[in-house]
């Protein structure tokens, strides 16, 4: 905690929720879930847009409305063979200043180390250009974006950066030439044209969701007229007589953020211990892998870490548990099986027709695939992608509440041993996959020996 003591005076923060609540009785909500949700427009169309313009969200366009939008911005033709991430909140990486761009998509071929292309986007409706903003972001050299296992783009290394500034066709232009400028009317006039008459493919929520998006893109042209004037002073008096209630609520809020993330670094640096204390790791010719990330910890056989060509990258299969905070708030910890980036030494095929991480994939869904799904489905497993290789299962544990902490290291120490101490079949199955994707592509069996499951300490 900080060095002031929060003090919430509950009487006034009470008193204002009801002033607040009749205030927003007596408005007359306008048309549109994206009119009435609290918060900046600009925030909530980029938090739309990152969800639809992901293929891999759950909406159902698929690749559609990214290809759609891609093409009104005039940015690389998309190849859906490719791998795609989108990121929003970026950060600049060698910036003091914490500047930061709101929506970044990049692209590139599977699990490479770097992207091929990204798109960087500054989204506007209501507010103008901050001073020196997009010639900040046109000379910046590198973006933290996680790309796989890294978590940096550096735009000397991508094919093609491309720079776009989206605003209202009113407002001025960018103050940089890098950015082009785009129109809200026409990402919502594309959306509506190629999409029209043929939304019925896709699911009827998802449909209505979208539809009211962009209905609320075309209200966007039309948001310069002055609010009421009656309602926004009244608004702004409740504001300015609870203004002390307001600042104690952000507080806390920047509170439990910076708690989260406490929780996080510590959970990051003591989970590895706590696995050591109850399994052999080392008799068992187990390994720990870790960094600084909390996206990136784990655990694995030695013999599933192979370095065939002697160039220091290796192939890896290993099970991921990320404390990470976005999982601290979901009060769930993730347990799941994946392959590394597809690194150089992936892609040789000196013996085989594809990529390490697309033949194990391949015989994971294919020769192995009614065997290791029954082995998957005996745990009770959340998902099943055996053909993805960033998670080709998960697996989700409940934590408390009431101590995060205490629970992960609980539900860890659950996770790793019904899936590397106990079940033994599976981990054959996967090692079978393993060995045979190994002399597929590399024309050699795996250096050494399998050591099986994970032994408990007595």
């Amino acid at each position: 905690m900080g060095e002031d003591i929060l003090e919430l005076d509950t009487e006034r923060i009470e008193n204002f929720i009801d002033r607040y609540l009749e205030l927003d009785r007596r408005t007359q909500q306008p048309y549109g879930v994206f009119s009435f949700l609290s918060g900046r427009r600009e925030k909530k169309y980029q938090q739309t847009l990152k969800y639809f313009l992901d293929p891999h969200k759950p909406h159902g366009f698929g690749y559609t409305l990214l290809e759609v939008f891609l093409e009104v911005v005039g940015t690389p033709k998309l190849n859906v063979a490719q791998h795609v991430e989108l990121e929003e909140e970026v950060h600049i990486a060698d910036d003091s200043s914490e500047s930061r761009i709101d929506l970044v998509i990049c692209s590139g071929q599977a699990l490479d180390d770097h992207p091929d292309w990204a798109v960087f986007l500054e989204l506007k409706v209501g507010a103008d250009e901050n001073e020196n903003q997009t010639p900040t972001y046109a000379a910046a050299d590198s973006w933290q974006f996680t790309w796989f296992d890294t978590t940096e783009i550096t735009v000397d290394e991508l094919d093609e950066a491309t720079y776009v500034y989206v605003k209202k066709a009113a407002a001025e232009p960018p103050e940089d030439d890098e950015f082009d400028a785009v129109d809200w009317a026409a990402i919502a006039e594309t959306f509506d044209h190629r999409l029209q008459g043929s939304l019925f493919q896709y699911p009827n929520r998802s449909v209505i969701q979208f539809t009211d998006f962009i209905q609320s893109l075309q209200e966007t042209e039309n948001m310069d007229s002055p609010p009421e004037e009656d309602e926004l002073t009244e608004r702004l008096k409740l504001y300015f007589e609870y203004d002390d209630v307001i600042h104690q609520v952000e507080q806390a809020h920047r509170q439990f953020e910076n708690d989260f993330d406490d929780v996080s670094n510590y959970l990051t640096a003591r989970w590895a211990d706590k696995i050591r204390d109850q399994f052999d790791m080392a008799g068992s010719r187990w390994k720990i892998r870790s960094n600084d990330s909390s996206k990136w910890q784990g655990l694995m056989p030695e013999y599933w870490d192979q370095d065939p060509f002697g160039w220091d990258s290796t192939i890896a299969l290993y099970f991921r548990i990320p404390p990470t905070t976005e999982h601290l708030r979901s009060q769930k910890l993730s347990f799941r099986l994946r392959l590394p980036p597809q690194r150089k030494v992936h892609k040789q095929t000196f013996e085989g027709d594809g990529s390490f991480n697309a033949v194990f994939t391949e015989k994971c869904t294919e020769e192995y695939g009614d065997e290791i799904r029954a082995e998957l489905e005996k745990l009770d497993v959340d998902e099943i992608q055996l053909g993805r290789a960033s998670a080709l299962f998960i697996k989700n544990y409940d934590l408390d509440p009431e101590n995060l902490v205490s629970s992960y290291f609980a539900q860890v120490t659950t996770a790793v041993d019904e899936f590397c101490s106990e079940n033994s079949q599976l981990l054959k199955l996967m090692n079978s996959v393993f060995e045979a994707s190994y002399e597929d592509v590399f024309g050699k069996p795996p250096t050494g020996e399998f050591s099986g499951p994970l032994s408990k300490r007595e």
